[in-house]
């Protein structure tokens, strides 16, 4: 593979500087609660690439403990809750250890466990491809037998030790430099897929991991993931996966047991994806483009989004002055009441209520009744906010404001 390093190093690179610069458009506290809010899309998009899906209107329904009838349906929106839940864990795990750690084979069970765990023992019944009942999983346990997947035949389940042994020593021992470590992470997403730990959920806990491995190099903070760029690019993903489970082709093609021109391509092809994401989220992010959507929101929202004046005296409001404090408060992630407040210009009373309907709605958040602002990212609010991002959710609409 020494020959294909060179332009996978160069956009190792690409990708480091432009995740950089990404991160410093956002104040810390707005890339916590959007990060927060984007681990939804994350687990919409990874259980979509299984074919189990949650309805976005589900899954916000499901982050506010709101939970469907439909047997089907809850059982998704538990699902989708478990990947939020795993996905922050371990981010913050993953701040306390060293790189190799996260490829040691306890981690790797660590993770399985957790999330399949938090769904219970009434679904954890194990389909075929025909959806026939196959067995039952035990989380975090690897698997102790033979798996075919499309085609793709998983290593026997008596070698399962030894090659997560070897995933470990290749990927975490080595002291790698930064930007070597970027590689490891788009190669070790296939690695693990290809070794097949356990007998379901390989395609969650490798891009789980690969999501964490990000996290771990500062690369990320919440704002971008590969879940959204291989979910939708989902045929490519598998057609590059499948390339790089193909056999060594002949003497040149590395010296293991798989073709190392496969690997590599499939990483080419997950550095593309990346900085696809980065790329787009930095634009969705640029800074006159973010405060000309607040100002646009803010006169969608004093007028309740085509019902009625949320304050009755709107001409008191100016609210290109509430769309410039919400943009304000987004850069800088925080604000006191009395300094958002101030921006808008008004009576403090009408301010007040404004504060107030704008927490209802979510866009703002508070610990308490003089808690310190932050900004809120409820998913209606993505259309508005950041059209194109999550498009399957901009059909969710804002909720009228209360006490008509």
């Amino acid at each position: 593979m020494d020959a294909e390093l060179v332009p996978l190093l160069e956009l190792a690179s690409d990708l480091r500087t432009e995740a950089t610069v990404l991160l410093s458009h956002v104040g810390l506290q707005s890339r916590q609660a959007l990060a927060a809010i984007l681990r939804a899309m994350n687990s919409y998009y990874s259980n979509k690439i299984e074919g189990q899906h949650t309805y976005p209107a589900d899954l916000e329904d499901a982050l506010h403990r709101h939970f469907s009838a439909d047997a089907e349906i809850h059982t998704r929106q538990i699902l989708a809750l478990a990947h939020m839940e795993v996905e922050k864990e371990f981010e913050i795990r993953a701040r306390t250890v060293m790189w190799e750690h996260m490829f040691r084979t306890e981690w790797i069970c660590a993770m399985h466990a957790a999330l399949y765990t938090r769904l219970g023992q009434d679904n954890l019944a194990i389909l075929d491809q025909k959806g026939r009942r196959r067995g039952h999983l035990q989380p975090g346990s690897l698997r102790r037998h033979a798996v075919k997947v499309g085609d793709h035949i998983a290593p026997d389940s008596k070698l399962l030790p030894d090659l997560l042994t070897h995933f470990h020593d290749r990927y975490g021992k080595v002291q790698y430099r930064e930007v070597s470590k970027i590689i490891v992470a788009g190669a070790s997403l296939h690695r693990l897929s290809w070794i097949h730990p356990f007998e379901d959920g390989n395609g969650r806990i490798s891009r789980l991991q690969n999501h964490v491995l990000l996290s771990q190099l500062g690369l990320s903070e919440g704002l971008w993931s590969p879940m959204r760029g291989l979910a939708r690019n989902q045929q490519a993903y598998y057609g590059a996966l499948h390339q790089a489970d193909l056999p060594r082709r002949n003497a040149t093609d590395g010296r293991g047991e798989l073709s190392s021109k496969g690997l590599a391509d499939f990483i080419r092809f997950w550095l593309d994806t990346c900085l696809d994401q980065v790329r787009f989220m930095g634009q969705l992010l640029s800074l006159p483009e973010m405060e000309t959507r607040y100002i646009s929101l803010a006169l969608l929202f004093v007028h309740d989004f085509g019902r009625e004046p949320v304050l009755h005296h709107r001409s008191a409001l100016r609210p290109e002055l509430l769309g410039r404090a919400l943009y304000r408060l987004f850069r800088l992630g925080q604000m006191e009441r009395g300094e958002f407040k101030a921006a808008l210009d008004t009576s403090d009373r009408t301010a007040s209520r404004l504060v107030s309907r704008l927490l209802e709605q979510r866009l703002l958040v508070s610990e308490g009744r003089l808690g310190v602002l932050q900004p809120g990212f409820p998913l209606a609010s993505f259309r508005y906010l950041f059209p194109g991002l999550w498009p399957e959710a901009e059909s969710l609409q804002m909720q009228p404001a209360s006490g008509k």
